[in-house]
């Protein structure tokens, strides 16, 4: 009876030591203009693979190891400046972001008939799949390299493949567009949050672009986020195939891109 006690209390206090080594922030994101939340902000300690995701209603919640306390958080949006700010405990963090001006580039459309083609990763091993949504309220991002002609394109639809093994559910989707650097994703291209909801189920999911007007003159890749649901889990599985493409994920906010070995199911349909 005395060693069980005695271990109990030893257990209490390597528990105590676990939990004290904890940083908790949590706050809201507010547009600096008009004080209204800012939902999907990206959070997270940049290449070091812990961060987290604002909700629906601008709030976040991150946990950190008191092995990050010199670090500093990278918070950033497609809309607005991205900013870095300390590492500390605070539970009543209010953070404001001071949205961009961003300048369109004027596009020259030709009266020349149209050719249309779908490039990318078209096909998938139903033997393997990527885990596409996080279970800790951060992100999961797949891009692909994508090939074009050597010309101006439109990029109208965004479709990828989502293998069998979950139940049907609704999640939003973010669509990202980054430059090709030396076969890696680089900084972003086009300056605009591509946000969708829809229903997700088993089978190819395309996503609706002929209303952005995106045009991209030369390579690219293509990152897709699923958002968690803040209530509840949600299960997403993304097709992947190893013969071919050059495909890189990320499994957290502002963390490092990782090679694949192969790539995800992920092409565009383009126009030119």
């Amino acid at each position: 009876m005395k060693n069980f006690v005695f271990i109990l209390l030893i257990f209490q206090c390597l528990n105590f030591q676990a939990t004290s080594q904890n940083i908790k922030m949590k706050g809201i994101m507010l547009d600096a203009i008009t004080n209204a939340p800012i939902e999907f902000v990206n959070i997270g300690i940049l290449n070091k693979n812990k961060g987290t995701i604002t909700n629906i209603n601008g709030v976040f919640t991150l946990m950190l190891l008191e092995k990050f306390q010199k670090d500093s958080l990278t918070i950033s949006h497609i809309n607005y400046h991205t900013i870095k700010t300390p590492i500390k405990n605070d539970n009543n963090l209010t953070i404001f972001l001071k949205p961009k001006t961003n300048k369109l580039e004027e596009v020259v459309i030709s009266n020349k008939k149209k050719k249309y083609r779908k490039t990318g990763v078209k096909s998938y091993n139903p033997l393997l799949w990527l885990g596409a949504i996080s279970k800790d309220n951060d992100i999961i991002e797949n891009a692909q390299r994508i090939h074009i002609p050597d010309k101006t394109v439109k990029v109208k639809y965004v479709n990828m493949y989502l293998r069998r093994g979950f139940k049907s559910d609704s999640s939003f989707i973010r669509i990202n567009f980054y430059k090709n650097v030396d076969n890696a994703p680089g900084d972003k291209i086009i300056f605009e949050n591509i946000i969708q909801k829809k229903q997700i189920k088993p089978g190819w999911i395309k996503v609706d672009l002929t209303k952005n007007n995106i045009y991209i003159e030369e390579d690219f890749f293509i990152g897709v986020e699923f958002i968690p649901d803040f209530n509840k889990q949600l299960e997403v599985y993304l097709g992947c195939i190893l013969t071919k493409g050059k495909g890189y994920i990320r499994r957290h906010s502002q963390g490092k891109w990782d090679k694949l070995q192969g790539a995800s199911t992920i092409n565009v349909e383009i126009e030119y």
